[in-house]
């Protein structure tokens, strides 16, 4: 169900709406919440400017947010709508009981260091770029980014969470974008011209 903001230019796809969360569909280039009062064209604007109430909407200028994408990452967020859930939601995240599916595209010159934060599923090389399918308890990319590739590589780094397992005290959710399947095994080249 896709979303318009308030200056019909932010449109944001919704995978989940419950009563108590809601996942949605960051877009690349879009930040996840206001980093001050007058920022506009954030995932939490697109939100609040549909009449969604978010969790701590009143407090706090990241209502209801449980993790953080970088805005050049696109892929699943998972947003509380009451105070309830958004605690629910943050005490698991905070013993890692969620998990965030990504493919990551790298640089096939960095070579990703071996951690906890990173459960590599498959790795394909294309040329210069070489692709990463992991599952991590962590849902903020920089963070993510950081503990994983390292410092230096985070800038050249784009994740893409496809996938994420929520489990909350009425049930588990798995939502995604789509499946896991294999990375293809494929050389890349450049047609003649």
């Amino acid at each position: 169900m896709p979303l318009l903001s308030v200056d019909d230019q932010l449109t944001i796809d919704l995978w989940y709406e419950g009563p108590t969360f809601l996942i949605a569909d960051k877009p690349f280039g879009v930040p996840v919440y206001p980093i001050d009062s007058h920022s506009s064209g954030t995932l939490v604007n697109a939100l609040l400017q549909s009449n969604r109430w978010l969790a701590e909407m009143e407090s706090s200028t990241s209502p209801g947010v449980i993790h953080v994408l970088r805005p050049e990452d696109r892929g699943l967020t998972l947003v509380a709508k009451s105070d309830d859930m958004a605690s629910e939601l943050r005490e698991s995240y905070q013993k890692g009981a969620i998990t965030f599916s990504y493919r990551v595209q790298v640089p096939s010159s960095i070579s990703p260091s071996p951690t906890d934060a990173a459960r590599i599923f498959d790795a394909q090389t294309y040329g210069d770029l070489t692709i990463y399918d992991i599952d991590s308890p962590l849902g903020d990319t920089e963070e993510l980014s950081r503990n994983w590739l390292g410092t230096e590589a985070m800038s050249q780094a784009r994740f893409i969470c496809y996938r994420m397992t929520v489990p909350t005290s009425a049930k588990m959710f798995q939502i995604g974008l789509g499946e896991r399947i294999l990375l293809p095994d494929i050389d890349l080249y450049t047609a003649p011209t």
